[in-house]
């Protein structure tokens, strides 16, 4: 059997240490859970799954919230989002949204905390919401109708422009959420995704991070525009074995340690950056080559 190279073992570490509950979240005076559990839109899906909700709206909420999961708290964004619907789940229906106002809905949006930048949010609601009742995007209404479809369609029609030119997905459409959306509709959302395999990591500050310190890349002072598909390249070589944990439609792939790595650059690194020095957070850090300005013989 071929050894592993350094970053697929890393990439087999942070997966497995996620998704088998071996995190330490004890060392930053939080309870113990396993990592998976302590992703939003995870802890958002098994409420509401227990209120009885259908697949195919579970997808609509999904969406509609992961649109508005931006530069803001996320954990704050789902937790508005699942009390909004328990109260008023017709805001989540591509119909009904469709057919309410846009200052309604910017109304009931930012009341909820649901929403950050009102005007922008409510708008991006009611225009992905018309796309969908007018079927503008098929295999987008196929994979959260039927819970089928493929991970390359459904990023290309996440792009598309309506006949004066307007994008009929906005903030959805970004290539960050984009592709976070197709994991999210895997799972939690439970839609099998052909394809899901070519999905990268979604680079943000949080993944950015770990990658880094775990010196997977050398991307440090580099813009995040030219550093982010060296980034990706490079995890996606790390998981091309498929051996890598994950949950079910996702195991094996980039969309599976995307949220592994979140949680290590969120709740790992960034304590550590805060602490100035190192404080083990899971089998990866042994590979840590970050300094700290209280680290002893840093």
């Amino acid at each position: 059997m071929t050894k592993p190279s350094r970053n697929q073992a890393l990439a087999e570490m942070l997966a497995g240490d996620f998704y088998d509950g071996r995190i330490d979240f004890g060392s930053r005076n939080m309870p113990e859970a396993i990592g998976w559990e302590l992703m939003p839109e995870v802890a958002a899906t098994k409420r509401l799954l227990c209120d009885g909700v259908s697949p195919q709206v579970l997808r609509q909420f999904l969406t509609f919230t992961c649109a508005l999961d931006y530069a803001r708290d996320s954990d704050r964004l789902w937790q508005c989002a699942v009390a909004l619907f328990q109260s008023r789940p017709e805001v989540f229906s591509p119909a009904d949204a469709a057919a309410t106002s846009r200052n309604q809905l910017r109304a009931v949006l930012a009341e909820s905390g649901v929403s950050q930048r009102h005007g922008r949010d409510a708008g991006a609601w009611h225009d992905i919401a018309c796309s969908f009742v007018t079927v503008a995007a098929p295999a987008l209404c196929r994979v959260i109708d039927c819970g089928v479809g493929d991970a390359q369609e459904l990023l290309r029609e996440l792009q598309g422009k309506d006949d004066a030119g307007r994008a009929r997905f906005p903030l959805l459409r970004g290539r960050k959420i984009g592709t976070m959306w197709v994991r999210i509709m895997a799972n939690p959302g439970g839609a099998k995704i052909d394809r899901i395999e070519t999905i990268p990591v979604a680079v943000d500050v949080q993944v950015r991070r770990p990658t880094e310190n775990l010196g997977v890349t050398n991307t440090k002072g580099i813009d995040t525009k030219k550093a982010k598909p060296i980034i990706q390249r490079k995890w996606r070589d790390a998981v091309g074995n498929g051996n890598s944990k994950g949950p079910r439609n996702i195991a094996g792939t980039c969309a599976a340690l995307d949220p592994a790595l979140w949680v290590f650059g969120k709740y790992g690194c960034s304590y550590c950056e805060k602490e100035g020095r190192r404080v083990r957070f899971g089998s990866a850090c042994d590979y840590c080559q970050a300094t700290f300005p209280n680290q002893p013989n840093a």
